[in-house]
């Protein structure tokens, strides 16, 4: 009697443990935090917020989501916000994130006007291959102080993109190929510690997801940045879909329009934008 006791005593005691242990077992939502510039922030379409890709990839995947990305953020700016107790807490409770980096090191120098009419003639090489250095060391940093606080978290750096053409394209060019050296150089020499998500197939000769300014991407690109990072956490066996979830459109918007009052001169420079840049082929927008 005693061993009938003890034995319907330990099946109680187990099946009252079983819904504890599913419980407590249970996987919680993964977090889904994106960093940088103006590209992660969404600011090629106006509500950023419910259409940008990180918004859609976290639609996609089911992933609790957070965005502290923030126009014309460069790589020391970052390295700054990095050290405020808030972004920090994000990045503590993130399980992936996504980085959005080193543009800026050029286009928001304090010499950008010099440093780009000088690119376009490769007349400063070395001034741009110190700035690529120094982003280098920003990104080392970076990188470190993101796994000091989180050693678990899954780090995707975002190459980037070209969107320029023809002669201004020498200046975006010798910017982007300079930053992705880096962020390979990254890789290589820190086998693991970052998965390199290679975002220019969705932009590179591709002016329909281009907003007007020739810079950012507008909704329908940032849609293809959602596919291209979807694919990536696919196959990491983070994520669950292929195929972008878009709960809310994004809207479009001219950056031009808007801060320009008057708009016939307005259209005449978004028109040279496109020109100079080579993406006048798409001036019917």
């Amino acid at each position: 009697m005693k061993k009938i006791l003890a034995a319907l005593l330990t099946l109680v005691l187990f099946v009252g443990c079983v819904p504890f242990a599913v419980t407590a077992g249970a996987a919680e939502t993964p977090r889904y935090l994106v960093l940088g510039d103006s590209i992660a922030e969404g600011y090629g379409i106006l509500n950023a917020d419910e259409a940008s890709y990180g918004r859609i990839v976290a639609d996609t995947n089911g992933y609790e989501y957070d965005n502290y990305a923030r126009v014309a953020t460069d790589s020391s700016e970052l390295l700054d916000q990095l050290d405020r107790s808030y972004v920090r807490d994000l990045i503590a409770e993130a399980d992936i994130i996504s980085l959005s980096i080193g543009s800026n090191d050029y286009f928001d120098h304090p010499d950008v006007v010099k440093l780009v009419i000088k690119a376009l003639f490769g007349l400063n090489r070395k001034q741009m291959d110190e700035i690529a250095e120094a982003y280098y060391r920003n990104l080392c940093d970076i990188v470190d102080t993101i796994y000091s606080l989180n050693p678990d978290v899954t780090l995707l750096v975002q190459t980037v993109y070209c969107v320029w053409y023809g002669f201004a394209g020498n200046a975006n060019k010798a910017c982007s190929d300079r930053c992705n050296a880096m962020i390979e150089r990254y890789d290589e020499e820190h086998p693991g510690r970052i998965v390199i998500c290679d975002i220019s197939p969705a932009m590179n000769g591709h002016p329909e997801n281009l907003a007007d300014d020739c810079v950012h991407p507008n909704a329908a690109g940032n849609v293809a940045i959602a596919r291209i990072v979807l694919r990536q956490l696919y196959d990491l066996g983070l994520g669950t879909g292929l195929e972008p979830v878009v709960n809310a459109e994004g809207v479009d918007w001219n950056f031009f329009e808007t801060y320009m009052e008057n708009k016939q001169i307005a259209s005449l420079v978004t028109a040279l934008v496109k020109i100079v840049t080579g993406n006048g082929a798409n001036l019917h927008r």
